[in-house]
């Protein structure tokens, strides 16, 4: 009986530790399942700014862009910091500025201009020459089919206008690659308008960066750029008055609703605080 009793007694022990053992080796297994499962959460609220933020491209080292479908002088201008001016008058493109596709752009240079007289050398031939044009040189290494032609308002700017109603969130900075211009908070759905009369000389997302990009040519001096749209409401050579809605306000990441906005002025990102009217 008393060997009966012993062995009762070191059976329920044996069932009890196998029972704490158990519990203790299922608690292991959920909490190493925990910590496991914490290296799968995303890291809500983050946002790789610098992968994304509008900045000006490098000068490719062949100091030449091969035009793509969509571009216009401007947006290539635009996208490399440069006036539009000066990269007509190296490429030899006289206003309204045509373009066409795989059309080669040159970046930087200037043109060579002859200081010697040439002598004219009359041909004996019945069939008259037809001179060459620079829109001619314009086509050479490209289709027939023009991308773009735009015509600029030659008006000074009068007075300019806030683009949407809001607080600036991010100011303008030209030091490095932080942003060219500033980021302003808006209001759901709100419509972005024009700070000036002017004339759309781009209209698209083609430019990396700046998501849905509206670039409107005040004047020969100035143009403004409205980026991070949800939805473009004009099309390019449409003429816009100060006011006008351009598009529908976006954002950038979880940075919602948001305008980016930039002033140019002869090509060269300036403060729009300076052009802006105060608040």
């Amino acid at each position: 009986m008393q060997i009966v009793g012993q062995m009762r007694i070191a059976y329920k022990i044996s069932k009890l530790l196998t029972h704490k053992l158990s519990g203790a080796l299922m608690l292991c297994l959920v909490l190493s399942g925990c910590a496991s499962d914490s290296f799968h959460y995303s890291n809500v609220g983050s946002f790789d700014h610098s992968s994304s933020s509008p900045r000006t491209k490098p000068m490719p080292s062949s100091g030449v862009y091969r035009v793509d479908s969509g571009d216009t002088l401007f947006s290539i201008a635009f996208s490399y910091g440069l006036d539009y001016r000066h990269v007509a008058e190296i490429n030899n493109i006289p206003a309204p500025y045509t373009i066409y596709p795989n059309q080669k752009i040159r970046l930087k240079g200037s043109i060579k201009r002859s200081t010697t007289p040439t002598k004219t050398v009359a041909k004996k031939t019945s069939t008259p020459q037809k001179p060459v044009t620079k829109n001619a040189i314009a086509k050479v290494n490209s289709s027939s089919k023009p991308v773009s032609t735009v015509k600029i308002p030659d008006k000074k700017v009068s007075s300019w206008r806030w683009p949407i109603s809001g607080s600036v969130t991010r100011g303008f900075s030209s030091a490095g690659v932080s942003s060219k211009g500033i980021d302003i908070r808006g209001k759901d759905a709100e419509h972005v308008k024009a700070v000036a009369d002017g004339i759309v000389v781009y209209a698209g997302n083609g430019l990396i960066g700046y998501g849905n990009l509206v670039i409107v040519k005040h004047n020969e001096v100035y143009l403004s750029a409205y980026a991070y749209n949800e939805r473009i409401l004009v099309k390019e050579k449409q003429s816009v008055r100060s006011g006008d809605s351009l598009a529908i306000i976006g954002g950038k990441g979880t940075e919602k609703p948001l305008l980016h906005f930039e002033v140019r002025r002869d090509g060269q990102p300036i403060d729009p605080l300076k052009v802006l009217p105060k608040k």
